[in-house]
């Protein structure tokens, strides 16, 4: 160790960045402090730290013990340092468990464990904490933080009787959900005042499965691990956290004095969630999104509280909102969303769904195909937006439903107006579990079988993000279909989280360029920049380039200009029924319709 305990100051400026529970409280006040301080003073604080701090280097040697650990291990701090992490606890130990998480930080990537080691004729729970330690850009240390939670693990146990643990990041499930809320809300009712305020937070990952479909399951799950006991520490120990679903926290606050402490509680998990984790010389973001929900406000019961945090969750993860709260509003849309839920098998029977049809355009306006777009006209609720019952749809399990009837529509008005359509095409838009279904490639293949039309008078889209969720299988998928003659778009391109990297292996001919990166074309040069980019980078694939969204005559020609060859918007036509687009081909004439 260095004389002059520079390495300790530095790893301990590094770390303060980690948001290590109480540690940061501690580390942040001690570095202010420390501007002025000596590194005498240095040390003497951090041997007083009642957790035990130790600095590895890269041959795994303690280079720095502070007094805590070398007490409680009974060996003087001399005979530590120097000393391999095999020595002190065994190879057994080093190689089974602590290796890894140390060979984690030197490729940049913090950890965190909890573990049983054994002190003297007894063993004790241990929560560590490993950061990487930076010397000009380069991992040159581990800087570890534990501290013993021994008398937390005897209180889980008692839970651990009864129920399940989530085994990727060690946080009780959605079973230990229930039966705590259960117990909170009982005791919440037997109390007044503070005592008897609970809320719930549901907090949803964003992007893990972007993230996982980037860099693997593996990485993914320890993301999910290190994010998990970050909102751990954000949060009170009277306070419980579990892991709800596959990308979902849920937080239960116990004891509020009053509902406006939830942003401030909300505040502190998403900073400590969102902070930036570094793996390999790349910067991954999880970002996050919770909804809340307050007892007794918002329901006398587990079942209402929970619903009415999970449609506040949904809400925010909608609008891509950090926080949002239950409210009336909410309420009420509830109430919407189960109306169209209990009347949309009702819809399908009674036929109020119906198919449109938005022509495709090459850039002399003149008809390339178009794309079918689904429509519910409620005899009561009027006509209801497809991003409004799509999503209803696939959560009550109607989708495949809905989707074979609008493939099954779609072909029947191929054939029938086949003689116009010519060497045209239909595009058909595919949820995530139609285009998962092991059967789709078959299915299709009967039914353009069945209705006798040319496989490539169909195709269908998929979104980016669909594209993302499993590769290797998408790849697979996409091969057989087109060797049935049936192309695959993908759509809403630029809106998922690594589109560059996945371009060149998607065996999809056209890619369809989102809405969003055409709104602002015209006024904003940075835009238009942006989107040339976008476009000369797919053209550069080798792929066709669709444009969507064009909304009037100058976004046009900046896109014409830019080489865009087929375009599709409400400037050339608004989504027409399939009588008026079988017109549309008859006239045989540009778009836009002439006055």
């Amino acid at each position: 160790m260095r004389t002059d305990s520079r390495p300790t100051r530095r790893c301990l400026l590094s770390v303060c960045g980690n948001f290590h529970g109480n540690n940061y409280t501690y580390i942040q006040s001690f570095m202010k402090k420390g501007r002025t301080m000596t590194s005498c003073q240095y040390e003497k604080i951090i041997h007083t730290s009642r957790d035990f701090i130790t600095l590895i280097d890269r041959d795994y040697r303690y280079a720095f013990v502070n007094e805590s650990y070398a007490t409680e291990l009974g060996v003087p701090i001399s005979d530590l340092l120097g000393k391999t992490v095999g020595e002190v606890w065994g190879e057994k130990k080093f190689i089974d468990r602590i290796k890894r998480r140390l060979d984690l930080c030197f490729e940049g990537m913090e950890s965190h464990d909890v573990d049983q080691f054994k002190f003297g004729t007894g063993f004790k729970y241990i929560h560590v904490s490993y950061y990487p330690y930076r010397e000009d850009g380069a991992v040159t240390h581990v800087m570890v933080f534990s501290h013993d939670v021994s008398v937390v693990k005897k209180l889980e146990s008692k839970l651990l009787d009864f129920e399940f643990k989530d085994p990727t990041t060690g946080l009780f499930n959605r079973r230990s959900f229930d039966i705590v809320l259960d117990m909170e809300l009982e005791k919440a009712k037997r109390a007044s005042g503070a005592n008897g305020i609970r809320a719930v937070l549901f907090v949803n990952l964003r992007n893990i499965s972007q993230i996982n479909a980037a860099f693997g399951y593996e990485l993914g799950n320890l993301l999910l691990e290190a994010t998990a006991l970050r909102i751990k520490d954000s949060l009170r120990s009277s306070d419980f956290v579990f892991r709800f679903d596959g990308k979902e926290f849920a937080v239960i606050l116990t004891t509020l004095r009053r509902g406006s402490h939830i942003p401030i509680v909300a505040q502190n998990i998403r900073v400590k969630a969102d902070f930036p984790y570094s793996y390999r010389g790349t910067v991954i973001n999880i970002a996050c999104n919770i909804g809340a929900s307050v007892f007794p406000d918002d329901g006398d019961g587990r079942e209402g509280i929970v619903a009415h945090a999970m449609a506040a969750m949904n809400e925010a993860r909608e609008r891509n909102e950090p926080l949002v709260m239950f409210n009336k509003v909410l309420h009420e849309r509830g109430l919407y969303v189960s109306r169209l839920r209990s009347d949309i098998r009702t819809a399908f029977v009674e036929k109020q769904f119906r198919a449109l049809f938005q022509p495709i355009v090459d850039d002399s306006g003149m008809i390339v195909g178009a794309e079918a777009l689904i429509r519910w006209q409620h005899p009561e609720l009027g006509n209801i937006p497809p991003d409004v019952f799509i999503p209803i749809a696939e959560e009550s399990g109607n989708i495949e439903m809905i989707g074979k009837w609008v493939l099954f529509q779609v072909c029947r008005d191929i054939k029938h107006m086949s003689a116009e359509l010519g060497d045209r095409y239909i595009s058909v838009n595919l949820s995530s579990r139609e285009f998962g279904s092991p059967k789709l490639v078959q299915d299709i293949h009967d039914l353009i079988v069945a209705e006798k039309i040319s496989p490539g008078s169909l195709k269908l889209e998929i979104t980016e993000r669909q594209s993302m969720e499993d590769i290797e299988s998408v790849i697979k998928k996409i091969d057989s279909l087109q060797a049935l003659g049936i192309d695959v778009l993908i759509d809403d391109f630029g809106s998922g989280y690594s589109s560059l990297g996945y371009l060149k292996r998607l065996p999809a001919r056209t890619i369809k360029v989102d809405k969003a990166f055409v709104d602002r074309i015209v006024e904003d040069e940075e835009d238009r920049a942006f989107i040339a980019g976008v476009i000369a980078m797919i053209a550069s694939k080798r792929k066709k380039v669709l444009v969507e969204g064009v909304g009037d005559v100058d976004q046009f020609r900046i896109l014409r200009d830019l080489g865009v060859k087929y375009m599709q918007g409400y400037y050339f036509s608004k989504p027409r029924s399939a009588q008026e687009f079988h017109e549309l081909l008859r006239r045989g004439e540009p778009l836009p319709e002439k006055p």
